[in-house]
């Protein structure tokens, strides 16, 4: 499988924080599933041309809060946790249902009526959706990978285990 993102160094935000979201991302979508195994550390770093100890940080921090165990030994490695995709799909749903929920609000602050809001939202989707060459190419029950979008013309950067997906380049 291959996981196509970018690591941006300059967006402010730790790259191993980057690496742990995207990863928590992927489990929530259900693109990383229960028992499937990470690159390692070394494999993931040079993907990147990061430092080992980053991607070793993220995978700390992933252990930490339950999305990953490790195996030592041979066939061993890092590997997601048999029972959190469920519940952190649960949880990302909640922070994007409260996301809308402040978008509203604001759109209410600004005396913008209930037709104006939706207007806008459904513009900003098919914005999204047809110009994010990921959102563009996915399918309900299919998901295809593209380039990332959101990269200033950089080449979206990979992370990649044991498993292909088709890549499709619009």
């Amino acid at each position: 499988m291959a996981i196509w993102f970018d690591i941006d160094p300059h967006s402010g935000a730790p790259i191993f924080k980057q690496i742990v979201d995207r990863i928590k991302r992927a489990i929530a979508t259900g693109l990383l599933q229960p028992d499937e195994q990470l690159p390692t550390v070394r494999e993931l770093a040079e993907e990147h041309s990061i430092n080992p100890n980053t991607v070793s940080k993220a995978y700390q921090n992933l252990e930490l809060l339950g999305l990953v165990y490790t195996r030592p030994g041979v066939g061993g490695g890092t590997f997601i946790e048999r029972e959190i995709a469920a519940e952190l799909r649960k949880v990302e749903l909640a922070r994007y249902q409260q996301t809308l929920r402040k978008v509203v609000e604001e759109g209410h602050f600004l005396q913008l009526e209930a037709p104006e809001l939706i207007r806008q939202f459904q513009l900003e989707v098919e914005a999204r959706y047809t110009t994010d060459p990921i959102l563009k190419s996915a399918s309900i029950g299919e998901t295809r990978f593209g380039s990332g979008s959101g990269s200033g013309g950089r080449p979206a950067r990979k992370l990649s285990s044991n498993r292909e997906v088709e890549v499709q380049n619009d």
